[in-house]
């Protein structure tokens, strides 16, 4: 599912399936193992939407129009291979009766769950002021970036954000997981204020391929975090409640962003980089007082 389960305008950490994969994933394996898990999940991913891109950039190359509708037909023998490694998945019976689940309403780390949410939902109404869509616009009215320049550099920016997902366990197992999560988000968002900035293409793109080789080392490193910082009974609770607030506020973002654009082309950049800034200091204070700071959650 982690290959072809997905289809929107994200390849990586999208959808409701994704709290099903994330509790499936940490119920098999010890939370030593979490981020090296859940850093190939998300890696396959990721490269795989970046092939995507590229097709795109390549059809677009191809039929030399600002648009190419060919590479939706794709989709339907996609979504059926899909569906068919899905089918083909035999998963061992769940012991679900012999499985402490208290609910998150009695749940002992409430609050904690709650506390993340709130953090994460801070972090991805930011991401919502730039999405994909968003930053093509963007590209293609400053800098009269071309439908096929477009694909190729999202291709890019998806290799690296795939590699990095992959490298994010490595560096987790030295800083630990919040350490991680905050010195490679916080570096990635100065490098997006950066680009707001940039008076030519190729600077920018530069600086937006910095930030694409960092910005995504968060995913894997929260996703495990997320799991290590609750009981097993719990995992499902809050897998679906931090994904739903990262979600739910995400639609709004948009409208935000239009409006800030009335400011300056580039204002939404600064606007998500400075938000996002923020994040990292809360999530940092909250790992502090929690004391998360530690090579290994247990």
């Amino acid at each position: 599912m982690g290959l072809t389960g997905v289809l929107s305008t994200d390849a990586n950490d999208n959808g409701p399936a994704t709290t099903l994969e994330q509790t499936m994933l940490a119920g098999e394996h010890h939370s030593r193992r979490f981020a090296a898990i859940f850093g190939r999940y998300n890696g396959v991913a990721a490269i795989f939407g970046s092939l995507g891109a590229l097709s795109q950039g390549w059809l677009s190359h191809i039929h030399r129009v600002s648009t190419s509708y060919i590479g939706f037909y794709i989709l339907i023998p996609l979504g059926v291979i899909g569906w068919w490694f899905a089918h083909s998945i035999v998963l061992p019976p769940e012991q679900t009766p012999n499985r402490p689940h208290t609910g998150l309403k009695n749940s002992p780390v409430r609050s904690r769950i709650i506390q993340l949410s709130t953090l994460f939902a801070f972090d991805s109404a930011a991401g919502g002021l730039t999405t994909s869509a968003w930053l093509s616009y963007y590209l293609t009215s400053r800098y009269h970036a071309s439908s096929a320049l477009l694909g190729y550099l999202f291709f890019a920016f998806a290799i690296l954000s795939a590699l990095s997902m992959f490298a994010a366990p490595l560096l987790a197992q030295r800083i630990g997981l919040v350490a991680t999560m905050v010195s490679t988000h916080l570096a990635s968002n100065c490098f997006f204020i950066i680009a707001a900035f940039c008076g030519h293409l190729t600077i920018a793109i530069i600086f937006l391929a910095l930030r694409a080789s960092l910005s995504q080392m968060d995913i894997p490193t929260r996703q495990a975090l997320i799991m290590a910082v609750v009981p097993e009974g719990d995992r499902m609770a809050a897998a679906a409640l931090t994904n739903a607030a990262r979600y739910s506020v995400r639609p709004l973002a948009p409208t935000i962003s239009a409006a800030l654009q009335h400011i300056a082309i580039g204002a939404p950049l600064v606007m998500a980089g400075s938000i996002k800034l923020l994040y990292d200091a809360a999530i940092l204070s909250w790992a502090k007082k929690g004391k998360y700071l530690t090579r290994t959650i247990n």
